[in-house]
């Protein structure tokens, strides 16, 4: 048998294996989010007896799943809008300067890649502003975390266009808003995907900001809300999952549709930079 053949087949083997352990608890949680009460807390791959979609019904119903969407849709849909739209420009007028000004802001935002969240600082900032606990305190928040990797990507991405692309543009009579809006953005479409897909899932899973500094439940995220409802029913295991599968599907469908772009625009974006 051919030598690289083989070398494959090994390789397809080994990567299997390996995936195994991000799909056997997938499927755990998918099939348990079906089952009874016992036989979820049997934690098995086996089908269930009776196939119970009440069991998401009541979670929707008693485990305010809703008000969690709605929270994590506003919270994440505003720090993703502002966070593309601050990121590209930023990343774009960096890109485009050749001067010491542009390498200087270009390593001070990747600089902040290595910065951490000070809780004790930001709180006592919100505060001052008066923005703890409110919706555009937390999206700012997370804003500032996920810049620094968005105008790095930008910025990277776009050394690689062609500079003659602005001349001719401006020739024409292109503005630098229209030239940005109409010429570029079209061109960055991939690293504006890949961007967003990363930005989503970075916002809609943290935990950690919305508890701190939203300071009431009633603004809680999903990710609270299931950590709330699993407090409430930590023994039955077949509502948590339930919960847990609610959490995971937006995200999961985004991810889907896009997939190929974030793939694209990752390694274009390391090319080009």
């Amino acid at each position: 048998m051919n030598k690289k053949l083989v070398n494959k087949i090994v390789l397809i083997v080994i990567l299997a294996l390996v995936s195994l352990v991000y799909i056997i608890p997938i499927l755990l949680m998918v099939l348990g989010s079906f089952k009874t009460q016992g036989e979820a807390l049997l934690f098995d791959l086996s089908l269930p007896k009776e196939w119970l979609i009440s069991n998401y019904a009541y979670v929707f119903k008693t485990g305010n799943i809703l008000r969690g969407y709605i929270n994590s849709i506003i919270t994440t849909g505003g720090a993703v809008i502002i966070t593309l739209i601050v990121g590209s420009f930023a990343g774009i007028i960096i890109s485009r300067r050749k001067d010491w000004k542009g390498n200087a802001l270009y390593y001070f935002f990747v600089f902040g890649l290595t910065m951490t969240l000070q809780t004790v600082t930001t709180f006592a900032l919100l505060k001052v502003l008066k923005l703890y606990g409110t919706y555009i305190g937390v999206i700012l928040i997370f804003v500032a975390v996920r810049l620094p990797f968005t105008i790095m990507t930008f910025a990277s991405f776009v050394k690689g266009v062609p500079k003659e692309i602005d001349e001719a543009a401006i020739v024409d009579g292109c503005g630098p808003i229209r030239l940005v809006i109409h010429i570029l953005l079209p061109i960055l479409k991939p690293i504006m995907i890949t961007n967003l897909i990363i930005t989503t899932i970075s916002v809609w899973n943290n935990f950690i900001i919305p508890l701190y500094y939203f300071g009431t439940s009633s603004k809680w995220t999903v990710p609270l809300t299931v950590y709330g409802f699993f407090g409430m029913y930590s023994r039955n295991w077949h509502y948590v999952f339930a919960a847990l599968v609610l959490t995971v599907i937006p995200i999961v469908t985004l991810y889907l549709l896009l997939q190929k772009h974030i793939v694209e625009g990752m390694t274009s974006g390391a090319v080009k930079g």
